[in-house]
């Protein structure tokens, strides 16, 4: 166990049931991500939320990087990418057609508040404002999939997108701008919902926060670990878990400035010589 949660260079998370408990962001989560800043281990949120929030969260949180609309925006410190760039209003009329006919299909349904700051995705509510079951939800995804969209559901929203990306292809986009290749060994994704599914299976190490029990049957890839506790606390005892190897590596450290005098010409020389008295007095 430690060694999975050992040189952990960033922690790529799940937004909604993930981060969130009961939908709020918790004080002491919160403190998670900024002690993993402090720490230099850096954080990539990876959410279904549209493009809007993405600019927020990484103006306003101690992260690195945002990955919005299930990889259809990405927005790096210095730029945003968009997974789409020709032909974007007509498919966000095509979109809009398919999210009004699924709404008629399956009554209550409606597309999610925020829809108005996405660019790439659309999302319609079926856990947020309202409230389906989980049959509903389906058939939504099942209508979505039927007009050529991938359709997938979070824990909050039913989101669909054109094909040719996801949050794993993102993912991979973010680990190259800024950590200079797309391995995702040296990284950790924490997830909860069937959204995750492509990172539980694209990341050699990947934990569920303890809510992904309740999709457990319906992933087709499962993450490596799963914590004790659910939502925004599950989430924290990953980042205490990474921090403490973290602790642990450096305490095994000698000091810098001991480390730079057993390295100096003059520690050398002086070493050298004690070896040879040493010689001479046997």
């Amino acid at each position: 166990m430690a060694s999975f949660y050992a040189d952990v260079r960033a922690v790529f998370t799940d937004l909604d049931g993930t981060l969130t408990t009961g939908g709020r962001i918790l004080p002491s989560t919160y403190q998670a991500l900024a002690a993993l800043a402090v720490a230099n281990v850096s954080v990539v949120v990876v959410t279904g939320r549209p493009a809007g929030w993405g600019d927020a969260l990484l103006r306003l949180w101690p992260v690195a990087a945002v990955v919005a609309e299930n990889g259809g925006a990405i927005f790096l410190p210095d730029r945003k990418v968009l997974a789409v760039r020709r032909g974007l209003p007509a498919l966000r009329r095509r979109m809009a057609a398919a999210a009004a006919a699924a709404a008629r299909r399956v009554p209550g349904a409606r597309l999610a508040r925020d829809t108005p700051y996405t660019e790439v995705n659309m999302a319609l509510d079926w856990n947020e404002d309202v409230h389906l079951d989980v049959a509903a939800a389906r058939r939504l995804e099942a209508f979505l999939r039927g007009r050529g969209f991938r359709a997938v559901r979070s824990s909050v929203h039913v989101n669909f997108w054109p094909p040719g990306f996801d949050k794993l292809t993102a993912c991979r986009a973010v680990a190259r701008e800024l950590f200079g290749g797309d391995d995702l060994r040296p990284y950790i994704y924490v997830g909860d919902a069937l959204n995750d599914e492509p990172l539980f299976a694209g990341f050699p190490r990947s934990v569920g926060v303890a809510n992904v029990r309740a999709v457990w049957e319906e992933l087709g890839a499962h993450p490596a670990r799963v914590t004790r506790r659910a939502e925004g606390r599950g989430f924290e005892e990953v980042a205490a878990a990474v921090l403490g190897q973290r602790a642990k590596r450096a305490a095994t450290r000698p000091p810098r400035s001991a480390a730079r005098a057993a390295t100096s010409p003059a520690m050398k020389s002086s070493t050298a010589r004690m070896r040879a008295t040493l010689r001479r007095s046997r």
